[in-house]
């Protein structure tokens, strides 16, 4: 099974953490995409197959949603990971979501989980400061979510999921930011997909703020979720009675 783990990011720093993490995979059949409007510089030496993917989009709030198809255009893996900065995975966390979806015989959307630490540590991530919201506390470690569930900070699915679809909303990115992956569920839900939760594939997130946005108050100001525009997009996407295709990604 060939994986391709796609990672978009405006944030140099975060990326020397995902970096790190990926070229400890004792899963080693994959390719990095890595989508940036700046020349990555980062050791890579320990990842078998990596490609900078230029994010060269101009406009909008943010070209988030344009990167993304940019690399599912680019991919050559059967399964896509997504995977975001400031992320550290532990060495089997892909082998992990290669054994889960080779069980569900290549179909479905699995979530990782994953807390929020101060530091990074010498080997991991260091201090716990907030707990995952969607952990299982009754004993089930593998079970179907529901489609909102499923973050795309650490998760798997088949590229044949996202081309299915067309693609990405790429008109929200000039709306606002969030949504991205939200409206995605709803769409791969309408069409019939399951998602899952693995509460044993875990990803350790850094700290960090949202500077890179304006701060806080200004990514809830401009958050689609918060000011109204992701429903509003929806709604025309309902009367115009179609999802957004996008003709290179079908």
């Amino acid at each position: 099974m060939k994986i391709t783990v796609v990672t978009p990011s405006i944030r140099k720093e975060g990326l020397y953490v995902t970096a790190n993490s990926l070229s400890r995979q004792t899963f080693t059949s994959f390719e990095w995409l890595l989508g940036t409007p700046f020349t990555p510089k980062l050791d890579v030496d320990g990842i078998p197959n990596f490609k900078w993917v230029e994010d060269d989009f101009k406009g909008g709030s943010w070209s988030l949603n344009r990167i993304y198809n940019k690399m599912f255009k680019e991919a050559k893996g059967e399964i896509i990971v997504t995977l975001q900065d400031w992320i550290w995975i532990p060495p089997d966390g892909l082998q992990k979501f290669v054994d889960t979806l080779e069980a569900l015989q290549g179909e479905g959307i699995v979530s990782g989980i994953g807390d929020q630490y101060e530091r990074m540590g010498d080997f991991k991530p260091e201090v716990n400061i907030w707990s995952d919201p969607r952990k299982n506390r009754k004993g089930k470690t593998f079970y179907e979510c529901y489609p909102n569930d499923v973050e795309w900070n650490w998760a798997a699915f088949p590229k044949k999921y996202i081309f299915r679809i067309g693609g990405m909303d790429e008109k929200l990115d000039f709306l606002g930011y969030g949504g991205d992956q939200l409206q995605v569920g709803e769409r791969w839900d309408s069409v019939g997909y399951k998602t899952y939760l693995d509460q044993e594939n875990e990803s350790f997130t850094i700290r960090h703020d949202r500077s890179d946005f304006g701060g806080e108050d200004q990514w809830n100001f401009n958050h689609l979720l918060f000011n109204g525009q992701y429903d509003k997009r929806k709604e025309e996407l309902i009367k115009e009675g179609k999802w957004p295709v996008l003709s290179y990604l079908k």
